[in-house]
Parts: structure tokens; C-alpha cells; sequence
């Protein structure tokens, strides 16, 4: 557990879910669940969490009953489209659940912006592909005992692909936005 809330990996989804719509507090749970089984959410946990991006400022009650649906507000809405961009541009190049957690949310950046991160993700990818294409191919090591930079080698290639085509949607209008 972070020791700063606001640097638990639960606090970009929750934000992102409130972002789609308010949600009392144990749908947010529920929904958290379903879609982010890898995250181990624990019910404590979010419930916590509303409370510290409450007092942040990120998130309030939509009326002002006990059972009140709980909302994004603008600064919750700005800090979301920070951390997505952070998230895309600095999480595991291998694209483990932060870059998949950020991704989902994509459409809270304004789309030029969204094709700027993409793009600089796909330049740290391809500095790590030269970096492993250098390892992979050493002739001193039988192919076998480097499986596993050939393996990682075709997944990077092929993100890189996946993100260059999706930036290319954007840019070209293909691809609708929420914002």
C-alpha cells in the first residue's frame, strides 16, 4: 500500500468510473470489482480512498443525503487526465495494468493530446526493441537461452504497431471521443 492514497493504483479507475457517471459508493465497489479483477480491490480500501479524493477535493457527494451518488469534480476530472498521460507515458513499457488502467481512459485527454502520448510511448518502446534486439541477437548465446527477449521482442513490436494505428485513427477522426 502506497503510503500516500493518492498514489493507489485504485484512485485512476475510481476516478475514471466516476467520470462515466456518479455512483454510490458500493456500485463504484461492484463495478471496480468487475472490471479491475487484477487490482485485488477490497471494499475498506475504496471506501478509504472516497474519502481521502473527497477531501482532495477530486470528488463529492451529487445530493446531500446519506445515500448520495457520489461525483468527479473538475479538479477530479483534471487529475484524472494528469495521471493518464503520466500513466501512459511512464508505466511498464511491457504494458502491464497501469498502462491498461490508463488506457481505458484514454478519452479524458483532448485527442491531440492523447495522440502526443501515444506517440511518446511508441519512442520509449522502440528504444527498449533496439536495446533487446542488441541481447537477442548476441552470437555467443544459443537462441534458446534468449526465448524470452524474442518473445518480448514480437510483443513490443507488435504494441508498438497497435499504438502508431490508434494515434493514426485519432489524428484521422476514425476513432469517436467523448470529450
Amino acid at each position: 500500500m502506497p503510503k500516500n492514497a493518492l498514489d493507489n493504483p485504485l484512485v485512476l479507475p475510481i476516478l475514471g468510473l466516476l467520470v462515466e457517471q456518479p455512483r454510490h459508493a458500493y456500485a463504484l465497489f461492484r463495478e471496480l470489482t468487475r472490471r479491475y479483477e487484477y487490482l485485488r480491490v477490497r471494499n475498506a480500501t475504496v471506501y478509504t480512498l472516497l474519502d481521502r479524493l473527497t477531501t482532495e477535493g477530486w470528488v463529492t457527494a451529487a445530493s446531500e443525503n446519506d445515500r448520495a451518488a457520489i461525483a468527479v469534480t473538475e479538479a477530479g476530472v483534471a487529475a484524472l487526465a494528469e495521471r493518464v498521460q503520466q500513466q501512459l507515458r511512464e508505466a511498464d513499457l511491457t504494458g502491464g495494468p497501469t498502462f491498461v488502467t490508463a488506457l481505458a481512459y484514454l478519452g479524458i485527454l483532448q485527442p491531440a493530446e492523447a495522440v502526443t502520448v501515444l506517440e511518446k510511448r511508441v519512442e520509449l518502446i522502440r528504444g527498449e526493441v533496439r536495446e533487446l534486439e542488441q541481447a537477442a541477437h548476441d552470437p555467443a548465446e544459443p537462441e534458446v537461452h534468449m526465448i524470452e527477449a524474442q518473445y518480448l521482442l514480437s510483443r513490443l513490436r507488435h504494441d508498438v504497431d497497435w499504438l502508431e494505428g490508434t494515434a493514426q485513427r485519432i489524428e484521422a477522426g476514425e476513432l469517436s471521443w467523448t470529450r
